[in-house]
């Protein structure tokens, strides 16, 4: 690579992307910059004025539209290149003649998100076409042109970490057009949580990364952007949205490598881990480690020479470069994990608490009595601070987190699994009374009955269209195990794989209650698991202990009463059911259990000869089978063994 020459074409000022190949480049071979710098009135318009370093000139000067005919022509064939790069910098800076060059010619194309038809044309000129933007390879490739993903990154020897003192909350560096979702975004930050902003550039805006807890950033049309890569460069924690269809899913983990927000929660993601330090810094060095890893310059460059010069087939995909990040890094981590406390527990017990229970008999504080000699983790989740200012401290539990406001039962089990670390979780409400033979009871069955991923002690099968339970199991009523299609969420337990893995998670929608459980029966059948409920009498639980005792539930800034959280919740269910069972073709996703679970009891008492209790089952449920021809067939088999009789 010592004698390869490339030349590097682009309009030149110190803050534009081709600043970090051609930085990359001169490591590994001699470069020779091409193209103009860039115009002066430029700086104004881009609001360029706090770059701080200077605009040089290209190592070969030219104009927005240079003859490349006759600079081949004027240069020795000594400093002619073996590779031409032109990489996008500047709107207008378009070489002529470009198939006269004597080398291969590919250029870098970053914003296709906001360029795409430009692009389109522009790029027939090269010989291949490398793309920030993984999401349209497609519309490329369909025109025939050689066309490969190579995503932006970072450079750590500018991108590195200040030894300064942590001063904002939220930091920003970036453009914010008036009346964007950015702005809007920012705003909405704001609003609860102080944001520095600067229009800084390089050095300026590395401290600032450095002095900030979390960076905000936000993609323009799903852009996987410089930022995400710069600031994980520099150690500092990544709060960024998703950008659909552009690899970030694959290259890095929400709540491992970095943080995703929706619009809807931004606040309460970013407070949540501005107050835990220990975990927002756990993250910020992992994500760093993976930069540093897979995703800088010097990687680009390899991988675009590697394609262009040396046959490779392609470049890396996602999941070539999620494998190569992660080179090294379960042993670093090894370091990390011993110097926080990670759980040695095989259970945690995860409690959301509003307040002390004013309707039932139990709270709080006789459950936390309960578990007393029951090992597990606690976690505790308390949506309002008067309660928490009370009991945070109180020793058995084991890890915290405090409201503001409550954000409902979802988004505290959520919460709660998200700072769980033990295999099975254990959701219980605050008003239960439970005994160790219960928890016992329900993990054993959630370990050892096939496909299981969620059990509990009641549970039910439910009508989807009239969003009502056809029957219910309540405690006593069953002796063996039961596949329902949702267990009650006052006490059940799940695997934190299956949430880790994006499995189950609670629907924040459902916001402050109601319809948990049926979506997450839904969640769970979907995926091909299966939902339990167990026989036990180890525990005690009265109905809405906290409902009943309010008028109205606030929630964030409102309040609503239960029947209109009811109404609006049963729109929002059977909307987004309806959508998935349509989308995927699957209707049988919404048909319940309940069927097969009659049917199979029948069955049974016919086996046993009990025809005339076969026939009271079938009585039970003929007004809503009827129509199914599945139970009028088995209706007529029964009929003909009691006249048989």
């Amino acid at each position: 690579m010592n004698n390869l020459h490339v030349w590097l074409a682009y309009v030149a000022y110190p803050v534009t992307t081709a600043v970090y190949f051609e930085r990359a480049l001169r490591k590994r071979c001699r470069t020779t910059t091409i193209g103009p710098t860039l115009p002066h009135e430029l700086i104004e318009k881009w609001q360029l004025q706090n770059m701080n370093l200077p605009l040089n000139d290209q190592d070969i000067s030219t104009g927005g539209n240079p003859d490349m005919e006759q600079l081949v022509a004027d240069t020795t064939p000594a400093d002619r290149p073996d590779l031409y790069i032109w990489i996008e910098s500047v709107h207008g800076y378009y070489p002529l003649n470009l198939n006269t060059l004597p080398c291969p010619k590919v250029c870098y194309l970053i914003d296709s998100h906001l360029n795409l038809p430009m692009h389109l044309e522009w790029a027939r000129q090269f010989d291949q076409v490398f793309i920030a933007q993984r999401e349209y390879l497609d519309d490329f490739r369909k025109l025939g042109m050689n066309t490969y993903w190579l995503p932006l990154g970072c450079d750590p020897e500018v991108h590195h970490r200040y030894d300064e003192p942590k001063i904002h909350d939220v930091g920003f560096v970036g453009g914010i057009m008036a009346g964007s979702r950015r702005e809007a975004l920012l705003t909405e930050l704001a609003s609860q949580i102080p944001v520095h902003y600067e229009r800084c550039f390089w050095d300026d805006m590395v401290r600032l990364f450095s002095r900030s807890r979390i960076v905000f950033n936000e993609a323009v049309r799903n852009d996987l952007n410089m930022r995400v890569f710069e600031v994980m460069s520099t150690g500092t924690m990544l709060l960024t949205d998703m950008a659909r269809n552009s690899g970030q899913d694959e290259l890095f983990r929400d709540g491992e490598d970095y943080a995703v927000y929706s619009d809807s929660n931004i606040c309460e993601f970013a407070s949540f881990y501005l107050a835990n330090e220990e975990l927002r810094e756990q993250i910020a060095v992992r994500g760093q480690r993976l930069a540093h890893n897979a995703h800088t310059y010097g990687h680009r460059v390899e991988d675009l020479m590697e394609v262009a010069l040396n046959g490779k087939p392609d470049t890396f995909s996602a999941k070539e470069l999620r494998d190569r990040s992660l080179a090294g890094v379960s042993a670093i981590d090894a370091d990390i994990m011993s110097s926080i406390c990670i759980s040695s527990s095989r259970r945690s017990f995860v409690i959301p608490v509003l307040d002390m229970s004013p309707a039932s008999e139990y709270n709080i504080l006789t459950l936390l009595g309960d578990l007393e000699d029951v090992e597990g983790d606690v976690i505790v989740i308390f949506n309002g601070q008067e309660v928490a200012e009370h009991l945070k401290d109180h020793p058995r539990i084991t890890r915290y987190a405090v409201m503001k406001h409550n954000i409902g039962v979802a988004r505290a089990w959520n919460l709660g699994l998200e700072m769980a670390v033990t295999p099975t979780v254990f959701i219980l409400n605050a008003d239960l009374h439970v005994e160790r033979q219960a928890v016992d009871a329900l993990e054993q069955a959630l370990l050892f009955i096939p496909d299981a991923a969620c059990v509990g002690p009641q549970g039910s099968f439910f009508d989807f269209v009239l969003a009502k339970d056809y029957t219910y199991f309540d405690k006593g009523s069953f002796s063996v195990p039961l596949e329902v299609d949702a267990v009650s969420g006052f006490f059940f337990a799940i695997k934190l794989e299956h949430f880790n893995e994006k499995i189950i998670r609670f629907e924040n929608g459902f916001t402050p209650c109601y319809f948990e459980e049926w979506d997450l029966g839904l969640q769970i059948k979907r995926s091909c698991l299966k939902n339990y409920i167990v026989p036990t009498s180890a525990y005690d639980h009265h109905w809405s202990g906290s409902i009943r005792a309010l008028r109205e539930i606030t929630f964030y800034e409102k309040a609503e009463t239960a029947g209109e959280i009811l109404l609006r919740n049963r729109r929002l269910f059977l909307n987004k059911w309806r959508g998935i069972a349509t989308r995927e073709n699957n209707p049988r996703l919404l048909e319940s259990g309940f069927f097969m679970y009659v049917t199979d009891q029948a069955q049974k008492l016919l086996n046993d000869g009990q025809i005339d209790d076969a026939q009271k089952w079938l009585d039970a449920a003929e007004l809503r089978f009827r129509d199914d021809t599945r139970f009028s067939a088995l209706r007529r088999y029964i009929d003909i063994l009691a006249r048989k009789v």
